[in-house]
């Protein structure tokens, strides 16, 4: 298979892929929430807490190829035919949240730049080592000016000797001049003759990748289309071909990353790149290119190891909430009995007057409050004893009214959206009372404080609803 057809092959199965990306996308995948904000594991990915998985899960390897083109100095003057080379690739993925993760990549293969011969300066006589300004190389090696070491050796091509170009050459196609103390390539001065440039190199570059559709909307293990735009930076190093120097140096890497789900653990990506590099990477200098560009589009296959997908943490250890609201009654009763120990001739408080405003003393609270998710104001299955719970004492005591009280945490959002959704959980759970456990509603009214008040002193605690007893 030709070059040609290998594009045009590669290019009808991008298509083909994205076409089946584009129908999976529009397809319902997850139930929407069900009476009193039942959870039905739908989770915006980007506003849950989620567990951390062990270092060896989330692994992802990927091994494929595909076609990449430099573009530097007088690059685009090459038949594109000849500027296309194959571009080999792997890399190893690791994912520390559904949303994000680092990868390190590995690619390289064979450069084709093209050269007029005409404008510019090369590297290797301004590498700064013992071929600087042509030293022990001017006169003596085959190929090389005998004019002697100066600044005209800047734009004698090292390439041009394994070329067979000659100063004065009778061939004009491989004739070299001198002129105005610069070494020009008699068939390039005319600015639409090149000659090919072979550059053999390899990269190797830490990016940082974003799963965007998880990070915009909700979480799903089963999407078959995922979209991952990255950036990071590399190490490239062109290595020492037909009189060039080996040259390292640092450059940045940026692509988009089209993930097709085919099971839990394999995956088929297709991605596009672009690195800037310095402009010597070529070996050519100087000119109207201030960088070097390398571009690559690639087919691979990825393979998942460890744990592939992800678990929501739980808002709070309900245990120790209840545990921790026992010992505060006990401490409470206490305290009470240790004052009236202390004072035992204190008269009597006086008698509260119910028209007037109750002291925090006067206030009782139901000892299990109703927690919730970060950003959510749906009951999870765990707290709907709770609801029972307090239903129950509503039943038992009917001369007592309940103020349902809505909370959220200070860390999380802003004061205004944070008002909004306290008022969201107060009037789930009152709807709860009201509907599915019979209480009067008369006897059941909502408050809300947003992060304005923090009942706990740990921040995800304040994500909840608490019972006041009026």
């Amino acid at each position: 298979m030709n070059k040609k057809d290998f594009i045009i092959s590669f290019l009808f199965i991008t298509s083909l892929f994205s076409l089946s990306a584009q129908e999976e996308s529009s397809r319902t995948l997850i139930a929407e929430e069900v009476e009193y904000g039942q959870p039905n594991q739908t989770y915006n990915t980007y506003k849950t807490t989620w567990k951390k998985n062990r270092f060896k899960d989330n692994w992802i390897i990927s091994i494929g190829g595909g076609a990449q083109a430099m573009f530097g100095e007088d690059d685009s003057k090459g038949p594109n035919t000849d500027r296309v080379t194959f571009a080999p690739q792997f890399s190893i993925a690791k994912y520390f949240s559904p949303i994000w993760g680092l990868r390190f990549n590995l690619t390289g293969g064979s450069l084709h730049g093209f050269n007029d011969g005409n404008h510019g300066t090369y590297r290797k006589w301004n590498h700064g080592n013992e071929n600087y300004l042509g030293k022990n190389h001017a006169g003596v090696l085959p190929g090389y000016p005998t004019t002697g070491p100066g600044m005209d050796m800047l734009s004698w091509d090292p390439q041009w000797n394994y070329l067979g170009f000659t100063l004065d050459n009778p061939d004009i196609n491989k004739r070299i001049i001198l002129d105005n103390g610069a070494y020009k390539w008699v068939p390039g001065m005319d600015e639409k003759t090149v000659y090919m440039q072979h550059i053999r190199y390899v990269q190797a570059n830490i990016d940082f990748m974003v799963d965007f559709l998880n990070l915009i909307g909700n979480y799903n293990p089963k999407r078959f289309f995922e979209l991952t735009p990255y950036g990071g930076v590399g190490v490239y190093n062109a290595f020492s071909n037909l009189g060039s120097d080996n040259f390292l140096t640092v450059g940045v890497h940026a692509g988009l990353i089209t993930k097709f789900r085919v099971s839990d653990r394999v995956g088929i990506n297709a991605e596009f790149s672009g690195s800037l590099v310095p402009d010597e990477f070529d070996g050519q200098t100087g000119g109207e290119m201030g960088m070097t560009g390398i571009a690559q589009t690639t087919l691979s296959l990825a393979y998942k190891f460890g744990r592939t997908d992800w678990e929501v943490a739980e808002p709070m250890d309900y245990e120790l909430v209840n545990r921790l609201n026992d010992e505060i009654n006990t401490l409470r009763e206490r305290n009470a009995k240790l004052a009236a120990k202390e004072c035992p001739t204190c008269p009597p408080p006086p008698p509260v007057v119910k028209s007037e405003p109750t002291t925090s003393s006067d206030i009782k609270f139901l000892p299990d409050p109703v927690f919730f998710r970060i950003d959510k104001a749906v009951i999870d299955p765990t707290e709907w004893a709770k609801i029972d719970k307090a239903a129950r004492y509503l039943t038992d005591h009917p001369d007592v009214n309940v103020v349902v009280t809505g909370y959220a945490d200070k860390k999380t959002a802003y004061p205004e959206y944070n008002m909004k959704l306290s008022e969201r959980r107060a009037k789930t759970v009152s709807q709860a009372l009201i509907e599915k456990y019979g209480i009067n509603p008369l006897r059941v009214s909502i408050n809300w404080s947003g992060d304005q008040i923090q009942p706990f002193k740990i921040n995800e605690w304040n994500r909840v609803v608490i019972f006041v007893i009026e």
